[in-house]
């Protein structure tokens, strides 16, 4: 678990939070906008399998292009299906409704998809450091370090853990 995830003070919530019914995503205005957008835009680049999308897609045989390509087409669509299933649940909750486990699941599906194509957009790895302020990709940065950071509140949550602790 990293060191500590603190959240915002003006924030009075934990950013995900276990309640009675199950669990609770805490999102701002500008943070479910930014959210929705990335859905939005994850959704067609899935139904046109852009090239960034190619993580959510792993081979199953890289040495063999035929039988790579007949698994592709007879699980691709499986895949992204699956995919864009776990990106409804998310927007019906994503105005703080509360899920329950299995749903808070579909919302770690969904902000690890969103997160590995920019990662992808990006061509970040362990060694990647943030960009400067005035470079053209900070902004996108900014949101992969949000998703990663709801990806860790989520994560935690599920395992009954507080992310703030190591």
């Amino acid at each position: 678990m990293p060191r500590g995830i603190p959240r915002p003070s003006r924030w009075s919530a934990p950013l995900v939070e276990e309640v009675p019914d199950g669990y609770r995503v805490n999102l701002g205005r500008l943070e479910r906008l930014v959210l929705q957008q990335a859905f939005d835009d994850l959704r067609v680049m899935v139904a046109e399998r852009d090239p960034a999308t190619r993580r959510l897609f792993p081979n199953a045989y890289a040495d063999d292009p035929a039988r790579e390509a007949e698994y592709q087409r007879l699980v691709g669509d499986d895949l992204a299906q699956s995919q864009l299933a776990a990106l409804e649940v998310v927007e019906r909750s994503i105005d703080g409704s509360v899920v329950d486990a299995d749903e808070l699941e579909q919302w770690m599906r969904s902000v690890n998809a969103v997160r590995l194509v920019i990662g992808t957009q990006l061509d970040v790895d362990e060694d990647t450091a943030p960009p400067r302020r005035d470079d053209p990709t900070a902004p996108l940065f900014g949101v992969y370090e949000f998703l990663t950071n709801l990806l860790l509140w989520i994560v935690a949550a599920l395992a009954g853990a507080d992310p703030n602790r190591r």
